[in-house]
């Protein structure tokens, strides 16, 4: 029987502690093996204490935290990815641009590789972008795409049936949420702000954390 599945989806924000500590603590906390998921961009080292400051506060060896990123032409080095996928104990999957975290992350090996991990009890957290591809059918905002059109697309898969909505306050996406709804007749959708995360167990709401909101939007039948 497997263990319960949790994913923790971020708003914008990666540094939450309250949420990284949850997410560090169900991936193991001293023991953890995290692999962190990113798409290249100038001076991304840099960017790296955003998601692991907490992480390591909480005992996390920094020497178990393993970056899979693209290099500047978006290439991967796929058996490195797969080997510390495999064998991670968590998966967080970061921010930045979508369409490109979309395109990488969402075609094999890596949609099945996260997927097997999820469904065996592994905890899986996004933030921002890899929040929006958690789901089966992803919403993106006018904001968030390159012709600045609104856009569905296939994601990850580990949740079905709702639609996820990040920087929803910052980016007003309420009008955007709800025609979301309306076009793909998936009932209900979550518009998670930056300082906010949503935490589903075994693929239901399980809890909220943050110093802002989820936000619940529900078409009537």
């Amino acid at each position: 029987m497997n263990k319960d599945s949790y994913l923790f989806l971020f708003g914008g924000n990666p540094s939450q502690e309250e949420a990284s500590v949850a997410f560090a603590k169900k991936a193991g906390g001293a023991q953890a093996k995290i692999a962190l998921l990113l798409i290249y961009r100038d001076g991304w080292q840099e960017y790296l204490p955003r998601y692991t400051k907490y992480w390591i506060e909480d005992g996390v060896k920094d020497k178990n935290i393993h970056v899979i990123i693209s290099d500047q032409n978006g290439k991967i080095d796929y058996s490195y990815a797969k080997e510390v996928i495999q064998s991670s104990t968590g998966i967080f999957i970061g921010g930045g641009h979508t369409e490109t975290y979309h395109a990488i992350y969402t075609s094999e090996p890596f949609k099945s590789l996260i997927q097997n991990k999820y469904n065996s009890g592994v905890p899986i957290a996004g933030n921002s972008a890899g929040a929006l591809l958690s789901t089966t059918t992803v919403l993106l905002s006018p904001i968030d795409t390159n012709n600045e059109k609104a856009m569905i697309i296939n994601g990850l898969g580990l949740l079905s049936n709702v639609l996820i909505s990040v920087h929803y306050t910052k980016w007003n996406d309420a009008e955007n949420l709800k025609k979301g709804l309306l076009k793909t007749g998936i009932k209900i959708g979550y518009g998670i702000d930056d300082q906010a995360c949503l935490i589903f167990k075994n693929n239901k709401v399980h809890s909220y954390l943050g110093e802002e909101h989820v936000h619940i939007l529900e078409i009537e039948e």
